[in-house]
């Protein structure tokens, strides 16, 4: 006689099939984890998403999910699954899900980002005021791994990582200038006036020259009132001393030549040299 599906299956297999209203991770891991064993856990990309970690396009449309088990036992096997076999593996509950912890997680995905990607995965983990990590403990943990893909490239990511970093644009920004030859600027730095009172803070700042990058998305265009704050903001950074560039994606096209330009340009104009 043959067996019943359980419903946790059944209804995983009916979200997978319906490809005119693609299911969203979330809702494909509630649907799946109705059957999950309890030592399984989300791991990788599934753990990243469900974590709210950065991933780039390619990797966020994907619907597959990534499961882990224990060592020594079996990884699942069915459609729209990745099953990994791993040993002792510490784990959290993320809006009712079990996935794998955020460092965890972010070590699984060291084969699967690029350089950049892995730097900016890794900002996200020392970012906001009460970080979850700091770059110190990225670089410690990264050094004992040995033996396993990615490592390699961890451990430059773990060197890379800076703290309180806002966005994946920053991380971009940041390493693209610094690959071109620019000296690092401090991240998120924050202006005072003579008085010691606060007048903004920037997204990347080299100090020794009084010169600032903000880097502007729509919304400080399509948002009147924003509009208007920037135009404040920025003639108060001015009057502090500093010389402020402000770039959008568009500066950022054909290699980022004009990006550079702008760059160098402000920085030569206040005394660097390369």
């Amino acid at each position: 006689m043959p067996t019943t599906p359980e419903r946790g299956a059944l209804s995983f297999r009916r979200l997978r099939a319906d490809r005119d209203h693609p299911a969203s991770i979330v809702e494909l891991a509630r649907a799946y984890s109705k059957r999950m064993p309890a030592t399984h856990l989300f791991s990788h990309t599934t753990a990243a998403l469900i974590h709210g970690i950065w991933l780039p396009g390619r990797l966020e449309a994907d619907r597959r999910l990534h499961v882990s088990v224990p060592a020594g036992t079996r990884a699942p096997q069915m459609a729209g699954i990745v099953g990994h076999e791993g040993a002792g593996r510490a784990f959290q509950r993320v809006h009712g899900f079990p996935v794998t912890i955020l460092l965890q997680t972010w070590i699984d995905l060291g084969p699967l980002l690029t350089r950049v990607e892995l730097v900016a995965a890794a900002d996200f983990l020392c970012s906001g005021r009460h970080p979850w990590h700091t770059p110190a403990e990225l670089r410690a943990v990264t050094a004992g791994l040995m033996g396993r893909r990615g490592c390699r490239a961890l451990r430059a990511a773990a060197a890379l990582a800076r703290a309180a970093v806002d966005s994946p644009q920053e991380t971009k920004t940041r390493l693209f200038l610094v690959d071109a030859g620019i000296p690092e600027p401090v991240v998120n730095f924050e202006i005072l006036d003579s008085g010691g009172a606060f007048v903004a803070r920037v997204d990347l700042a080299w100090l020794r020259f009084k010169v600032c990058l903000e880097y502007e998305g729509d919304g400080h265009r399509t948002d009147a009132r924003q509009f208007r704050v920037d135009i404040t903001r920025r003639e108060r950074v001015e009057d502090e001393g500093w010389r402020m560039v402000r770039i959008t994606d568009d500066d950022l096209k054909n290699g980022g030549d004009e990006l550079l330009r702008r760059v160098r340009t402000a920085l030569a104009a206040r005394g660097a040299r390369w």
